[in-house]
């Protein structure tokens, strides 16, 4: 039988023969080398092998990494809280030191207002003077260390400004408190005459002399009370204003005010046995009374009173 290039013929013994290209292919079929079966876990194996790795390292490695992302979720809010709450301390701190900023101003600015308001005339310095605990003698202590204060300039006036504390913050004290704490015996026709408002003030010049202003809305009683206040005024202001009392000049305070000009204006005066002032009061318009120690002084605070009114 032939056909596409290839015989089959039957032997002797019966067997079918085929002869031609189909017989020459056989044996080559029959050298083939058998074929390979590849698998999964064979390809795994393989890997393994190579990367030099175990079943026991990569299951370690998957465990740690698990335990990586679940040690992450958890300190993650610990260092959210964390943050949140050492943002919420510095604002804390940021605003409370603005607050601290921001009240210490306020409060050095009202310590200034309250000194700027108490002037009834023009001064160039302050110098409050806290009145909490104090004495007579510790009041007459302050007035007399600024008499004798060397810093202070020429011709210029330092206002001393008497304060204390009270449920509404820090003030000025009025004027009855102030002769209460210098234990003037005042008469009350002429403390009742007197506004809660004074000044207290030394002037720096040819040695530097105290002054103290004092407003009335009551002029006719002003004037009575001061004639009569003038049988202890020396007494209860000499040392106010730096005077010692001692047996060389005891004897002034049992002299009479005499009538004097100073610059034109009226005043009442104590003089010593020398003719020179010791103590005068003025009352230089209706409203105003004016007491020092010296006539340049007395002539510098008018003139600066009239300086204001005219403003």
């Amino acid at each position: 039988m032939e056909g596409e290039g290839k015989t089959i013929q039957i032997s002797p013994e019966g067997k079918l023969e085929v002869s031609g290209a189909a017989a020459a292919a056989a044996p080559a079929a029959e050298k083939e080398a058998p074929r390979v079966v590849r698998t999964f876990e064979a390809d795994l194996a393989s890997v393994m092998k190579e990367k030099k790795g175990s079943v026991v390292t990569i299951a370690l490695a998957e465990h740690r990494k698990r335990e990586t992302a679940l040690e992450t979720r958890a300190t993650a809010p610990k260092r959210n809280f964390l943050f949140l709450f050492l943002s919420l301390l510095a604002i804390s701190g940021g605003l409370a030191f603005v607050g601290y900023v921001y009240f210490a101003r306020d409060k050095g600015a009202a310590t200034e207002e309250i000194a700027k308001q108490s002037g009834l005339i023009a001064a160039e310095t302050f110098l409050e003077v806290p009145t909490g605990g104090m004495s007579q003698a510790k009041l007459i202590a302050a007035v007399n260390a600024e008499l004798k204060n060397p810093g202070l300039r020429l011709d210029t006036i330092e206002e001393l400004s008497f304060t204390t504390t009270g449920a509404g913050g820090k003030e000025r004290i009025t004027t009855e408190r102030f002769f209460s704490l210098m234990g003037a015996r005042v008469p009350p026709v002429l403390l009742r005459s007197f506004k809660e408002e004074f000044m207290v003030g030394v002037h720096a010049f040819n040695g530097s002399n105290a002054f103290i202003v004092l407003k009335t809305d009551f002029y006719e009683n002003a004037f009575l009370g001061l004639l009569k206040w003038e049988q202890s005024m020396a007494a209860e202001l000499l040392p106010f204003f730096g005077v010692r009392i001692d047996a060389s000049n005891r004897y002034l305070l049992d002299k009479k005010f005499e009538d004097i000009t100073v610059k034109n204006r009226d005043a009442r005066a104590l003089l010593d046995h020398n003719g020179d002032v010791v103590l005068l009061y003025s009352i230089p318009n209706r409203e105003t009374v004016v007491i020092t120690s010296a006539e340049e002084t007395m002539d510098e605070v008018v003139r600066r009173l009239s300086a204001s009114r005219a403003k």
